[in-house]
């Protein structure tokens, strides 16, 4: 049978003398896992949709479950993302995010757009790197089924004062009502709830367009990183790399 859809390559696995396996993020068919015979030799006509950020429409030919690249036209390869070091390991981080959630096969709604406009956020300095991450992160996580409740406290059903999350509930607490939930809390700002509250509800195409104070994006992004570890209980060695950049810190 024969396929034609658009994808972003969010993996890939050097295979054999000159193929590669490709991980494809699309809109029809979620996660596919593509083989691309040859795509290695200079000669290959696949060129460089065989490559990490590569959004291309691809004709495939699926026999068996297996699908095989046979052309593929390239539509962006986000090539600035390889002037900024920095860059290229927030965006390694964020495929690698991409591919951990949702089963092959299953169509995910918004993520192929969610990360097509991360990518091209970061390839083309539209906001700061940390405000990219934080946003991404808490989007993907909505979009995965993982939301968190960030409306009011969900003991007392206030506005809180000093807010809160529970990382093991993802639900919103004041800092008085912080026996009622088990596990660790973190602290948000008035300004960073906003925030939160503003990437996990907004239009796509504004997702990156908020700016809060330096302060503020520290305490939204420690709580949007450490949030989606425990939801997916399991750590990144892409994060770990782009953490060794930005000396530890959460930005």
């Amino acid at each position: 049978m024969h396929l034609t859809t658009k994808g972003l390559v969010i993996r890939t696995v050097d295979w054999r003398d000159s193929d590669r396996l490709l991980t494809v993020l699309t809109e029809d068919y979620g996660k596919i896992t593509v083989s691309a015979p040859g795509v290695r030799r200079r000669t290959s006509k696949l060129g460089g949709a065989g490559q990490l950020f590569a959004y291309c429409q691809y004709s495939l030919y699926e026999k068996g479950g297996r699908m095989t690249a046979q052309d593929a036209q390239v539509l962006e390869q986000f090539f600035r993302l390889s002037e900024d070091l920095d860059a290229l390991s927030l965006a390694s981080y964020l495929c690698e995010l991409l591919g951990a959630e949702g089963e092959e096969g299953s169509p995910s709604p918004g993520m192929l757009r969610l990360a097509l406009n991360s990518l091209y956020a970061l390839a083309n300095h539209l906001a700061p790197p940390a405000l990219v991450k934080a946003a991404f992160e808490l989007r993907f996580l909505a979009v995965a089924g993982y939301e968190p409740d960030l409306r009011r406290c969900a003991a007392c059903g206030a506005e809180p004062e000093q807010p809160q999350v529970s990382l093991l509930e993802g639900r919103l607490h004041c800092a008085p009502c912080r026996a009622a939930f088990r596990g660790v809390s973190l602290p948000l700002s008035r300004a960073s709830l906003q925030a939160a509250r503003y990437a996990l509800s907004c239009d796509l195409k504004k997702l990156f367009s908020f700016r809060i104070p330096e302060e503020d994006l520290e305490l939204l992004s420690r709580f949007a990183e450490e949030y989606c570890l425990a939801r997916l209980e399991r750590g990144f060695h892409t994060l770990d790399f782009y953490h060794s950049l930005q000396q530890g810190g959460y930005c």
